[in-house]
């Protein structure tokens, strides 16, 4: 086997730790030297490949050059530095069609944007993911081009998936396309359109996703281990099925729903999930909001003073270029989307947990691993001043996500927190919100 420069090849190569496992590197090799193994990482044919570089070129692992990505976004020089990002118009809304409303996490409107996008003719088809029928505790990316197989990509899969792989059964293909993905997967996607102009022509709009992490590939199958599920026993995964905001839960080949957690999406197990499950490279991710989409989709979750949600089943989409602000317009002015412009109104400025997550947290801890020699990605963004209180509290959540790595320690915990001991703590979170509004 040859031996190939480290430096011509994308980071998973040289430092396993910084992969995004966004896909990027597989999806745009000419040869197709690079394939992924069961936990998405990449492969290395090294005698098939040709040293081109291009996979190091668009790999969004180990640096990410936020001026670079505004530039080739925006047309300028200009980063937000903010963890909203650019913003040009606010809307919240929901999909007009019942059943894509009904069954979509928060009002369906990524699959309302998208099918608006293939029955006008504007795309060709749409670059979503699903969850794979021959194995439901996995999931899978696909183009969609009819209103059924946009339908089938419905309700969010929060494993890793590596969307980017796509890209090397797209480059072959004629028309056009619409993007659905996570920030990592953007940045990889952007790179690679810049290398290859012709491709770029392909992608009509990129539809981002706001994201806190993802979660590792094997957290469904554990899961069902936890509750006693065979994995031969399941038909269907849902990460938010049900009446919203949705509940995790198995469904199975026999059609019984097999709950995995108590309480909703929202307050129950999903909290737990982001520090037992996180990746590592996800944990030092600042882009939290997908600031290089066309459009930037998150659930709306504000609250008025009494605690009641005032957009149930709706979602926040942010336009970010002058492309999402006229996809988004077409769409409401279509019916496809019903929406409200919120853009002057300060609750949808920003969202407060993702900025202290992503905007407070990742960076500080980014920059701790760094003094201490450790490996951790590079960022063309100053640190945020912190308080010792805010410094404290990325240690703690480090800590405990340091738990998550061993199965030996993720697996009790999370089998306690999803027991009906646990739903104490579910209870004790209710309460605690409940007293902050009875306080207003």
């Amino acid at each position: 086997m040859k031996k190939i420069d480290p430096s011509l090849l994308a980071i998973a190569f040289s430092e396993k730790k910084l992969c995004t496992r966004c896909g990027t590197c597989v999806g745009v090799c000419p040869t197709q030297a690079i394939s992924s193994d069961p936990d998405y990482y990449p492969v290395l044919d090294a005698d098939a490949c040709i040293e081109c570089g291009l996979c190091a070129r668009t790999c969004p692992g180990g640096r990410v050059d936020f001026k670079h990505l505004t530039e080739l976004t925006f047309g300028h020089h200009q980063d937000a530095r903010t963890f909203d990002g650019h913003v040009k118009r606010t809307y919240v809304g929901y999909s007009s069609d019942p059943q894509i409303r009904k069954h979509g996490s928060g009002g369906g409107v990524s699959t309302a944007l998208m099918w608006d996008l293939l029955k006008r003719g504007v795309v060709d088809g749409c670059v979503v993911t699903r969850i794979r029928p021959d194995q439901p505790w996995h999931g899978e990316v696909y183009i969609a081009r009819s209103y059924e197989e946009l339908r089938a990509s419905q309700q969010s899969k929060y494993m890793i998936i590596p969307v980017n792989e796509i890209i090397q059964a797209l480059q072959p293909l004629p028309g056009k396309y619409a993007y659905a993905c996570l920030p990592c997967q953007i940045h990889g996607m952007r790179l690679f359109m810049a290398e290859n102009p012709d491709f770029a022509k392909k992608i009509q709009v990129i539809i981002g996703l706001f994201c806190a992490s993802s979660l590792e590939p094997f957290v469904a199958r554990e899961m069902l281990e936890i509750k006693g599920i065979p994995v031969s026993a399941i038909k269907n995964f849902n990460f938010r099925g049900g009446k919203w905001p949705g509940k995790i839960r198995g469904i199975l080949k026999d059609g019984r729903i097999k709950p995995l957690h108590y309480s909703n999406f929202k307050d129950g197990a999903i909290n737990y999930l982001t520090y037992l499950y996180s990746p590592e490279r996800c944990q030092t991710c600042i882009d939290g909001s997908a600031e290089f989409a066309d459009i930037a989709i998150s659930d709306a979750w504000t609250r008025d003073e009494y605690g009641n949600y005032l957009f149930e089943s709706q979602s926040k989409l942010i336009a970010r270029t002058d492309l999402g602000v006229t996809t988004m317009l077409e769409a409401i002015g279509s019916g496809a989307l019903i929406a409200e412009d919120v853009t002057q109104n300060p609750s949808y400025k920003t969202h407060k947990l993702h900025t202290v997550k992503k905007g407070m947290k990742a960076p500080l801890r980014v920059a701790r691993l760094q003094r201490q020699g450790k490996t951790a990605p590079h960022y063309d963004r100053p640190v945020p001043n912190a308080s010792r209180g805010e410094q404290w509290g990325e240690l703690i959540e480090s800590a405990i996500m340091a738990l998550g790595r061993r199965k030996s320690t993720r697996m009790p915990l999370f089998k306690f927190l999803t027991s009906r001991y646990g739903a104490l703590l579910v209870k004790i979170r209710q309460w605690n919100k409940s007293r902050k509004y009875r306080r207003k």
